[in-house]
């Protein structure tokens, strides 16, 4: 990408901090950020100034979102949460009415996986239920497959959610994704 995802532009903020700006709007306390570990790390905990969260560093990049996953519970094993919202710092754009919903049905549902669907695909943000924090720290296949090995394994648990939001399914991994993202928003300013 060129510069670290969690600080491109959406809508006058970093992608990180519409993030926690979603998680305040909401009012889900005790906000993890994983940061990568490297000169990368201090311009990303700059533009978290102000903003009520953990900053916790993932010493491996190369774990990928498993290591990241896996750093946020560690930080968040004393407090004990009954579940983790865990939303990639490139979804910016879902939209926060997506979250409600999540966040009704699991607190509805309890299921021990809340994934959002949209036209039959899975996506996120997704909510894991604490009793599956222990088996996303040590399962070894996710160390090759990331939490995908743990949502296989409790398929029959999972609770997928229909939304009408396609940016679950919409991650900005390339710079052709981060421009198409801004000419929707452009579009949409008019």
């Amino acid at each position: 990408m060129g510069t670290p995802k969690a600080l491109l532009d959406y809508r006058g903020a970093p992608f990180i901090v519409r993030i926690l700006e979603a998680f305040e709007a909401l009012d889900l306390k005790t906000r993890v950020v994983v940061v990568g570990g490297g000169a990368q790390a201090a311009p990303i905990r700059a533009a978290l100034t102000g903003h009520d969260c953990i900053i916790v560093e993932n010493p491996d990049p190369a774990s990928g979102q498993i290591g990241s996953l896996r750093r946020a519970l560690e930080a968040l094993a004393p407090i004990r949460p009954a579940a983790a919202l865990v939303w990639p710092v490139d979804l910016p754009h879902v939209h926060l009415s997506t979250v409600e919903q999540l966040l009704e049905n699991y607190r509805r549902e309890r299921a021990a996986v809340t994934v959002p669907t949209f036209a039959g695909r899975r996506g996120h943000p997704v909510i894991w239920d604490a009793r599956l924090f222990a088996e996303l720290q040590t399962n070894t296949a996710a160390d090759q497959e990331g939490a995908r090995a743990v949502l296989r394994a409790h398929e029959a648990e999972l609770h997928a959610v229909s939304v009408d939001d396609p940016a679950i399914v919409d991650a900005i991994d390339t710079p052709e994704d981060y421009e198409r993202l801004i000419r929707v928003i452009n579009r949409d300013a008019y």
